[in-house]
């Protein structure tokens, strides 16, 4: 039988289902409702839920099937009008059928629980014949499991992982190179819990490049993208699951989590771990997933890599910021800054938010090339149940622990400060340097252009020179000849002597105007009887 996907709203009055089963036989369709028992089936499709009120079949109740859209859309009447259900977005939690449950503190669902098979059972077995109810009720495969009392102390005594450190030994049966490619806790089966953050920080010191923090600090423009990235704008109401996800909550099974106060803050940091990783790839793949987001998400988390259990939030928020510094290609502290800015609104959109985040990286995993379902198996799953069973108002104490959160670059452990200060004193020296180059190429290309200019002069001079010596040579001839046609032409008039004089006085001026340079090079004796002249013809005597 398929489990179809679901949708649940209601009114004051009223519980609307939708529910999208595009294959169903609908003449063959029935639907059953008693308290808070809800159950549908329309062959290839059942769907029973657990509401958390009740609800009955009144004659206001009804039922359509759209043919397009391939979905029942059933109405019935709440109980007890105006009460409100809470968690019917939680899928999960609604698909399992409500069992008694067994207020003995030896039961545990989410760990191999271990109990004496050779014990007296009492109490205990009348319960458990309790819990196995009839076909109709449809709840005879939870039964408890019993492993013998000397691999019990084994258990007991072996490090533990996996969802709220519940879990030993499952990773026993898995080839070494096979985890050493998602897990960077060498013998996670035999590594005492209280090693793993000193082995942890040991191995985040040794990795650390201060080569690459300081190119990526001084690549501005590598960094920007990312910086300016946001992401999408929606409000906590606007939150919903898309099919995909809801695909993903309905084949989950519905457990039962016994966890003290100590236990759930641990695995409410974990969930933060996790997040900070998971915003670290939504921003630095600008929201499109890539290859490597799977390992962005693993390396990044403590949780993921190395299983560490946190006890604080500053520690938690510490160790992704240094781990972002120190495994993936950018490794920014502005961009880390900004990455637990996109960690606070993740939180402050709400229970469902988070939720989302976690089936998108339940479908990394198991789209990964490594065996990355493993940790799908001993983290991701369980949250994505849990979640659904929890107050919002968790969600919303680690919001405003995560607020209070100041994050000091001296934190690290990684001499941030001394290896920033170092790369712009030589980013300085670099200016300066480049600063003297430029100025002496300046320098440089001034001689040369005054040199190239000085040539240039040097040999338009030249040039004039030769221009004014063959100019010269015409006017000595022309001047010779005027001087032995004035000797022949004494007998003219003064008006027509005055005239000769005037026109070689105005020659004379021109020459002097345009070619001064030509003028000085005038033979003395042609000059000074031009001059006379000139003098001559200007003497009003």
């Amino acid at each position: 039988m398929l489990t179809p996907r679901f949708e649940i709203s209601q009114t004051d009055t009223e519980l609307i289902f939708i529910i999208h089963a595009p294959y169903a036989n609908i003449k063959e369709a029935v639907v059953h409702v008693e308290k808070n028992d809800f159950r549908f089936y329309a062959t290839p499709y059942y769907l029973r839920l657990s509401l958390p009120g009740d609800i009955a079949e009144t004659d206001s109740s009804k039922g359509s099937y759209d043919c397009e859209k391939g979905e029942f859309r059933l109405v019935f009447s709440k109980v007890n009008e105006g009460e409100y259900f809470e968690n019917l977005d939680m899928i999960t939690t609604l698909l399992a059928p409500a069992r008694k449950r067994n207020t003995v503190p030896t039961i545990e669902v989410i760990s191999n629980p271990c109990s004496n098979e050779n014990e007296p059972s009492g109490t205990q077995e009348k319960s458990d014949d309790e819990n196995i109810m009839t076909p109709d009720g449809g709840d005879e495969w939870y039964i408890d499991q019993n492993v013998e009392k000397e691999k019990q102390v084994i258990l007991q005594n072996s490090p533990r992982y996996g969802f709220a450190n519940k879990i030993t030994r499952a990773l026993n049966n898995f080839e070494d190179s096979w985890i050493k490619e998602i897990i960077d806790l060498p013998q996670p089966d035999e590594t005492p819990e209280v090693d793993r953050k000193t082995l942890k920080e040991q191995q985040e010191r040794s990795d650390f490049s201060a080569d690459h923090y300081t190119a990526d600090l001084m690549e501005v423009d590598v960094v920007e993208p990312y910086l300016s990235y946001e992401w999408e704008i929606i409000i906590a109401s606007d939150v919903k699951f898309n099919g995909e996800e809801k695909d993903i909550l309905k084949e989950l099974p519905n457990k039962e989590y016994l966890l003290d106060a100590e236990e759930i803050e641990a695995a409410l940091y974990s969930m933060v771990d996790i997040l900070f990783a998971h915003c670290y790839n939504r921003r630095v793949t600008l929201g499109d997933n890539n290859v490597v987001s799977s390992w962005t998400i693993n390396k990044l988390s403590s949780t993921l890599s190395w299983f560490q259990i946190f006890s604080s939030i500053d520690d938690v928020i510490c160790s992704g910021v240094r781990r972002s510094l120190c495994y993936p290609q950018v490794r920014n502290w502005n961009l880390a800054l900004a990455v637990l800015e996109d960690l606070k609104k993740v939180l402050k959109l709400g229970k469902m938010y988070v939720i989302k985040q976690f089936c998108e990286i339940y479908t990394l995993f198991n789209n990964s090339p490594e065996p990355r379902y493993i940790l799908n198996q001993l983290y991701i799953k369980d949250y994505l149940i849990w979640l659904q069973q929890i107050s919002s108002s968790k969600i919303e104490d680690m919001e405003n622990r995560v607020k209070n959160v100041k994050v000091e670059k001296t934190a690290m452990g990684l001499n941030l400060e001394m290896i920033e200060v170092a790369a712009y004193n030589t980013q300085n020296d670099l200016i300066i340097e480049n600063n003297l180059d430029q100025l002496q190429d300046g320098i440089d290309k001034l001689a040369l252009d005054q040199a190239g200019k000085r040539k240039n002069d040097s040999d338009s001079d030249s040039t004039d020179s030769e221009s004014d010596s063959s100019s010269s040579s015409g006017d000595s001839s022309s001047c010779t000849d005027s001087d032995s046609d004035s000797s022949d032409s004494d007998s003219d008039s003064d008006s027509d002597s005055d005239s000769d004089s005037d026109s070689e006085s105005e020659t004379s001026k021109k020459d002097k105007i345009i070619h001064p340079k030509i003028s000085n090079s005038i033979p003395n004796k042609i000059q000074n009887s031009s001059s006379s002249e000139l003098d001559s013809d200007d003497d009003p005597n």
